[in-house]
């Protein structure tokens, strides 16, 4: 993963719109357990250093409503990674709590909603 990004911001569109239709179609015990995770609505926001872009959704009942672009005005957590990284991490590829700890994903939350994060299936 070195000069260019393999991903581009096609890609990860791509990926995240769906990741949320997974998280759509998943069976009831998988939004329940999610949105039990994070009770209350929350704005997620994923930036890419290496496409120079962000996306954000609020994640609310254990769903996702809608891919944005850009930066919003208010952000609860907020993550930083790479674009392959990111495509890795959709794809069951990688494990969001190793990343965390080996420093490819930075995460910016409230304290809160780290430990609710750490319960994330």
């Amino acid at each position: 993963m070195r000069g260019s990004p393999l991903a581009t911001k096609r890609d990860v569109e791509t990926r995240l719109r769906e990741l949320m239709r997974r998280l759509d179609a998943a069976d009831h015990d998988v939004q329940t357990s999610l949105a039990g995770s994070l009770p209350d609505p929350r704005i997620i926001t994923i930036t890419l250093p290496d496409l120079d872009s962000s996306y954000w959704t609020t994640i609310s009942g254990g769903r996702m409503d809608g891919l944005h672009q850009g930066m919003p005005a208010h952000t609860d957590i907020r993550m930083t990674v790479d674009s392959d990284h990111l495509i890795e991490l959709i794809d069951g590829e990688r494990s969001l709590f190793s990343s965390f700890i080996s420093g490819s994903v930075k995460i910016e939350a409230s304290l809160s909603d780290l430990l609710r994060l750490r319960k994330l299936p």
